[in-house]
């Protein structure tokens, strides 16, 4: 650790040195390459201690390519310039085609960000209204009590699995939007509940409001955003993906995990026609820009930034996103969003305060807690606060039969009470008496919570007694309540 008080012997007296001529300024500066050079011939630290935020990075990166389980491109933003670029490993290991920030890779749900802001930029502009029933923009929607609010707010009632659609289509019939629909119109007359009373990820929600942008410009879905969003950004490597994956003109980039000696693909699926929830391409350079534009608050007007900042309100409680589909701190000032598939994972992150952002895409399978420790650390790192390298602790594995052993309840102070349910399907999260939601097992050993981004694991012996918790804002250990103590249940 340095020594403050290391330069104070030699240099003591430089600050009531006087100076009236070249030579008092020559005089001056000799002392103070003095009081260095003394400062470290005595062993004190060099003026500078702190590694540059490239070798800060790369030494992130580093281990996680050593251990097979990272390749892609991060770019780090300050200020409207990028400070930090770089692609890591391939893109598509049989063409021989290396990362670069400029590569686009499957974005996941990523294009949310984008149809919600699509659509507020058009309520700003008084040709949409959010609470008006989705029937007023496309006639073929068969719920007429579900409004456009309710597509982009996670709580329509759709189907809530593309898997739902299988049986329909033919083995090599592309699935688009309009199909989907006509499915839903034919076979699922009445929504899966209310709508605005729940809360369900819904990828096809953000599909059917694409379908709304469409019918009120007259545009297609990717031109809209083109001639919004892309184009003016300049992210010029962005693109709605072509449903049939023969017809892709050059290398694609492909997903991949390690399987005991070599990268297997771990891919996209063929055939998805649909749009707005997903199946947009982009490069970590576009994304950067995306996110960029957002931390200083020129990627949308004013109006639709502030429409869009409060969280989603569903049956009164709000949710864990913003209407323009940002996940941020109490503050506002602080959002991110991420998309997945398979092995590609992505993270845009931006921070109005510091007018910082971070874009990461990989197209390698992580273990789960590394991502959401990769995804703080260069956000911490661009800040300039320190970052975590230490290993997660042991957490309890779970397969079908044992999961429901984890419901309880668990409690930690600034946190609340965590009650975890198990239903017939999977398990379940809600703190306090606010909203519930679906939690996915994603690994042995960790879960995910869609709207409310927590990464979730177990620790104890034959029964949980801890649940960890993470997001990119929280890290909380909680312990479990004997079933004697259980808090009163909520209404």
């Amino acid at each position: 650790m340095s020594n403050p008080n290391c330069l104070t012997g030699s240099a003591r007296h430089l600050d009531i040195l006087p100076v009236h001529n070249a030579d008092d300024v020559f005089r001056r500066v000799a002392l103070v390459l003095l009081a260095v050079a003394s400062a470290v011939f005595a062993g004190c630290a060099s003026i500078s201690t702190q590694p540059s935020l490239a070798t800060q990075v790369d030494a992130l990166v580093t281990p996680l390519i050593a251990a097979n389980q990272f390749s892609g491109a991060i770019v780090l933003s300050r200020n409207g310039s990028v400070i930090y670029q770089r692609g890591f490993g391939m893109a598509n290991h049989s063409a021989g085609l290396a990362f670069t920030p400029d590569t686009p890779s499957d974005g996941g749900s990523l294009a949310k960000t984008f149809t919600a802001a699509g659509i507020l930029w058009l309520v700003e502009e008084g040709r949409i209204k959010l609470d008006a029933p989705v029937t007023q923009y496309v006639s073929a929607y068969p719920h007429g009590q579900t409004t456009v609010r309710h597509l982009i707010s996670h709580s329509n009632g759709l189907p809530a699995d593309y898997k739902f659609f299988d049986p329909y289509f033919a083995k090599d019939e592309v699935r688009t939007n309009q199909a989907l629909l006509r499915v839903v119109a034919k076979q699922a007359p009445a929504p899966s509940f209310l709508p605005g009373t729940r809360y369900e990820y819904s990828d096809m929600g953000f599909d059917v409001a694409s379908l709304v942008i469409e019918s009120v410009t007259g545009q297609s879905y990717e031109t809209f955003l083109k001639q919004r969003f892309f184009s003016r950004l300049g992210m010029n490597n962005t693109f709605v993906r072509p449903a049939r994956l023969a017809d892709w003109i050059g290398v694609r980039t492909l997903g991949y995990r390690w399987r005991e000696t070599a990268w297997q693909p771990f891919d996209v699926y063929d055939l998805e026609g649909y749009i707005g929830g997903s199946n947009l391409y982009f490069s970590a350079s576009d994304l950067g820009r995306w996110a960029s534009a957002n931390a200083a608050r020129t990627a949308l007007p004013a109006a639709v930034v502030a429409a869009g900042a409060q969280r989603n309100l569903i049956d009164g409680k709000p949710s864990g996103i913003t209407g323009l589909s940002w996940h941020c701190d109490d503050s506002g000032a602080r959002c991110y969003y991420t998309g997945v598939l398979n092995a590609f994972h992505n993270l845009v992150y931006w921070d109005r305060a510091r007018n910082e952002s971070v874009a990461l895409v990989i197209n390698s399978t992580m273990p789960p807690w590394q991502i959401i420790t990769l995804q703080r650390n260069l956000v911490d790192a661009l800040a300039g606060r320190p970052v975590r390298l230490d290993a997660p602790p042991p957490f309890m594995g779970f397969s079908r039969a044992t999961r429901p052993g984890a419901a309880g309840t668990y409690v930690a102070p600034g946190i609340g009470v965590v009650t975890i349910e198990a239903g017939s399907a999977r398990l379940s999260l809600r703190v306090d008496c606010g909203l519930k939601f679906d939690i996915f097992q994603v690994s042995r050993d960790v879960f995910y919570v869609p709207g409310t981004d927590y990464w979730i694991a177990f620790g104890g012996d034959t029964q949980p007694a801890t649940l960890y918790l993470r997001s990119m804002f929280l890290d909380a250990t909680l312990s479990r309540l004997p079933d004697q103590a259980q808090p009163k249940a909520c209404k």
